[in-house]
């Protein structure tokens, strides 16, 4: 009987459990330490993610794959890893830009429904209260604008109605925006082992290379990424819960929602970590061909584009396509 993606990732962590604990445990602290700096200031945990987070990532996913030609995990290993973040083959290999700007609308979109949903619920049972109060903060906002303090004593009036309905929105829209960025970033991270192992190629063909494997079996590699993956999203939602209820009723202090939201939702991901990198590389190793094919894709778009700029002749062109043939065969 043919093995589950689950059951050979579950066995691939048994074989060297105690290096995949070690690099999950890293992984956790960095993107702990990562979403801390918010304390300080959120822009320093937006600064980050390119510089730290989405980095020692990557270099986890690089230390664990490794582990099967018996790679050491070491300190001047891990900076090596780290640093090839940098390297012109590895660019994209997170997609960061795109995936924070879907995961932003996403959270603006959340937050637009969570809006209107929420707003025509607090209506119909505070009635005027709740319009009166919301109207009247719009309107003085918006033609005198608030100090800090004027906007918390206003949103405090009528026993905190306003602020909770505004919390309510916040609360619900900003683990949404979270929860697909960890996605958008975890699938895109399957390029990785795919550009580790092409020993040749410009960093424009591996991309093209990549988008074609994406194109063409993304909804497989996307609903296989949810079958293993699922618990990595369900402990970032738990987490972010967690945060929120510490921010609004312990810490009780708003302008700390953000910060225990996002701590919250990397905090939790400690107890899947180790996991998540052997089940990222047999993911890999099941789509392997569909990205191989991607690659044959890709040099044929580049032959095709060559043939369309320029004449050639039927020679040249069989000469054309032999090279890029033996350059491909050479890389797989």
């Amino acid at each position: 009987m043919k093995e589950s993606l689950r059951q050979l990732s579950l066995q691939r962590f048994k074989q060297n459990s105690g290096s995949y604990i070690a690099i999950g445990l890293m992984c956790g602290l960095f993107l702990v330490m990562s979403a801390m700096l918010s304390l300080i200031n959120e822009f320093l945990f937006l600064l980050a993610l390119p510089l730290v987070s989405l980095p020692m990532l990557f270099a986890c996913h690089i230390a664990s794959n490794y582990l099967r030609s018996n790679q050491p995990i070491t300190v001047s290993a891990m900076l090596h890893y780290y640093f090839g973040f940098f390297n012109p083959k590895y660019r994209s290999s997170f997609r960061a830009i795109r995936s924070f700007l879907f995961a932003l609308a996403f959270y603006i979109g959340t937050s637009i429904v969570a809006y209107l949903i929420l707003y025509a619920v607090f209506r119909n049972i505070y009635g005027a209260t709740f319009t009166d109060s919301f109207a009247a903060l719009v309107k003085n906002y918006t033609l005198n604008g608030f100090t800090y303090d004027d906007l918390i004593n206003a949103l405090t009036e009528n026993n905190n109605l306003l602020l909770t309905f505004i919390l309510y929105v916040y609360s619900i829209s900003l683990p949404v925006g979270i929860l697909y960025f960890i996605y958008a970033i975890s699938f895109s991270s399957l390029s990785i082992y795919y550009r580790d192992r092409m020993m040749a190629g410009t960093a424009s063909l591996l991309r093209l290379a990549i988008n074609r494997t994406y194109q063409s079996n993304g909804r497989k590699m996307r609903q296989a990424w949810f079958k293993l993956n699922w618990p990595l999203l369900v402990l970032s939602l738990l987490g972010s819960i967690i945060g929120a209820f510490i921010a609004l009723f312990i810490v009780k202090n708003i302008s700390y929602l953000f910060v225990f939201i996002s701590l919250g939702g990397v905090a939790l991901l400690f107890f899947y970590l180790p996991f998540y990198f052997p089940t990222m590389e047999v993911l890999f190793e099941h789509f392997q061909y569909a990205f191989l094919d991607g690659n044959k894709k890709a040099v044929e778009d580049i032959i095709q584009r060559i043939q369309n700029s320029i004449e050639l002749s039927e020679d040249e062109k069989r000469s054309l396509e032999d090279s890029f043939k033996d350059n491909r065969e050479d890389e797989e």
